[in-house]
């Protein structure tokens, strides 16, 4: 796969929700999926695309929130896919193993997990001071998304 591919990987699920915020019915108004989680599993393909969607939506929230004092926690790795990656690799997971679960990977899946996700807590896109009360509120639960993020 060239470098081109891969990066448009990494940049289609931003773009995908950037673009839905533009579907009708998308406003921030109530949240209709309620109770939406983080993908669950235990093979290594759930593994990787829950720490995925975790370091996105983590990635959304600081993204809009910098103003606020929230920001990503330090991390020696950039972007979600290459920091989930790096850290299942440190945990013992085989590189190769993880390489063919991007290769392979629907990155539509974790794009609607993330919109669910941040739905679910009343976050919307088109109203990032949402993102932001779901970000407080993440990282005073001490959730997955949580201790993803900081607030200076």
């Amino acid at each position: 796969m060239s470098m081109t591919s891969r990066a448009a990987y990494l940049v289609a699920p931003a773009l995908a929700l950037l673009l839905s915020a533009c579907a009708p019915g998308t406003g921030g108004g109530p949240a209709t999926t309620a109770g939406a989680a983080l993908p669950s599993g235990s093979t290594l393909e759930a593994r990787w695309e829950r720490r995925v969607v975790t370091l996105l939506v983590a990635e959304r929230i600081a993204d809009a929130c910098y103003g606020e004092g929230i920001y990503l926690a330090p991390s020696p790795y950039g972007g979600a896919v290459h920091r989930a990656t790096e850290e299942l690799v440190a945990a013992g997971e085989d590189r190769a193993a993880l390489n063919a679960v991007f290769a392979a990977h629907d990155f539509d899946t974790t794009t609607a997990a993330v919109e669910r996700y941040l739905a679910s807590r009343g976050g919307s896109v088109e109203a990032p001071a949402s993102l932001c009360a779901v970000g407080a509120t993440e990282i005073a639960e001490g959730s997955e998304v949580g201790k993803v993020l900081t607030k200076l």
